[in-house]
């Protein structure tokens, strides 16, 4: 009975629709009485069920033509004698069909010429015709009763003639391409980098060059001035050591010679630490750290003050004069905290960083006036001092303070400025920004804390 049907309906060729819809309805149909059947197994069912979703597509199919391109024109300003080629090939091409060819610019102008619109399509289904520039390039597969317009506003989207339409934009020029773009922007910033480290090495050679000259003029004059003021004071104060000796305990004289005598051994000890600060040190990796740590008894601080020390991240060499200016900030600092502010607490904080170095010097005493802090007085000469130095080797300076609350003095150093190159840095110098600071504690002779 289901034979005879499908015969019946395969031989029925005025009713298409109805074949389509009814052949997988009795297919359906015949599975559905199989199933019931004893000798039907699960092989022969899916192969069934197989047969006709195949059979179903293959009767509901219907591809249409279409156009693709293979080679596509610049994107250009169109003019009447900039030409291109375009290319392409159709897909289900259709007997009598041929193309018609439009470039944008503004409007859509019929290509190549307005009495010449249509393209021939080949026998292997492709098409080759030239074209004026343009933004965008379409094509329009029609048959032979097709008459196109010169130029239009908006393509037609099918029908009337029209079987397929493809539309592509033009192939950008090499400086317009994404990779060429992407390469231009690596070029600059590769280019800015390079000429930002030329400049960075041009102006450490030249710091260097000045320090070095600071260098051998602050030696030249300390040695001068050992070779002859200090040598005359020191002649000075034997003669008057002899004189003292020579005079009576009763002598009215006796006194004001040891007044002499005392006067000249301070200014002979004033004249030996100007000498040894105008000589620059080589600042190591912890030199820094033990002169700091060595200020409290230097100073000869009797009443009780607890100083530390704290260092945080790996500790590195520092330039010579910039070692020494940074010391001789921290050293006027920590005597004004010792001798001034009553403080009871004195911390010294150095942190090496990867950019910087910063160094911090707090204790909690009486603080500084703000009327004191922006005086011009001899009496701040130790805070201009400070400031002077600070400006002289680029770096920044904040002070905090405030009356009984203590005082903050922080110093900023750049570290291309205040530490020595050295090349395993280089390559690595990102890393140092990854890893943990370790921050250690150390009293005024290396030792994590001292009182006195």
């Amino acid at each position: 009975m289901s034979e005879q049907a499908n015969r019946d309906f395969a031989g029925n060729g005025r009713r298409p629709l109805l074949q389509r819809i009814s052949i997988p309805l009795l297919r359906v149909y015949e599975f559905a009485g199989m199933l019931n059947a004893r000798h039907f197994g699960p092989g022969k069912a899916l192969l069934l069920c197989l047969s006709i979703v195949f059979s179903g597509c293959a009767q509901n199919r219907a591809p249409g033509p279409s156009i693709e391109f293979t080679k596509i024109p610049l994107v250009g300003e169109g003019g009447p004698d900039k030409l291109d080629t375009i290319e392409g090939r159709v897909v289900g091409a259709r007997p009598g069909g041929q193309i018609v060819l439009y470039a944008r610019w503004g409007t859509w102008w019929v290509q190549p010429l307005a009495d010449q619109p249509f393209t021939r399509i080949q026998e292997d289904s492709t098409w080759r015709s030239s074209t004026h520039f343009g933004t965008e390039y379409a094509a329009l597969l029609v048959d032979s009763e097709y008459r196109p317009l010169a130029k239009l506003d908006t393509l037609p989207s099918g029908g009337s003639g029209i079987f397929a339409v493809a539309v592509t934009k033009g192939r950008p020029v090499f400086w317009q391409t994404w990779w060429f773009l992407l390469g231009a922007g690596m070029a600059l910033a590769v280019a800015a980098t390079v000429l930002f480290r030329v400049k960075m090495n041009r102006a450490t050679e030249q710091l260097n060059v000045r320090l070095e000259e600071r260098l051998a003029e602050r030696t030249r004059v300390a040695e001068q001035l050992h070779d002859t003021l200090l040598q005359d004071f020191l002649g000075v104060s034997m003669q008057l050591h002899l004189a003292d000796d020579q005079l009576d305990d009763d002598s009215p004289a006796k006194p004001l010679v040891t007044r002499a005598l005392e006067m000249m051994a301070r200014a002979i000890q004033e004249g030996r630490n100007t000498l040894q600060g105008l000589r620059s040190f080589h600042w190591g990796s912890q030199d820094l750290e033990q002169a700091f740590s060595r200020i409290q008894q230097e100073l000869a601080i009797t009443r009780e003050v607890r100083f530390r020390v704290i260092i945080a991240g790996t500790a590195r060499p520092l330039r010579p004069l910039i070692g020494d200016d940074i010391f001789l900030i921290g050293r006027e600092a920590l005597a004004n905290a010792f001798h001034h502010s009553g403080a009871s607490e004195v911390e010294v904080e150095i942190e090496y960083g990867a950019s910087q170095l910063r160094v911090l010097v707090r204790d909690n005493g009486c603080g500084i006036a703000r009327d004191r802090m922006r005086s011009t007085d001899r009496e701040q000469r130790g805070l201009l001092s400070i400031r002077e130095r600070t400006g002289k080797m680029g770096a920044q300076l904040r002070v905090l303070s405030r009356a009984k609350a203590g005082t903050e003095m922080e110093l900023r150093i750049p570290g291309h400025i205040v530490y020595l190159n050295r090349d395993s840095d280089r390559p690595a110098r990102w890393l140092s920004r990854l890893r943990s600071q370790k921050a250690k504690v150390t009293d005024s002779l290396i030792q994590s804390e001292r009182v006195q």
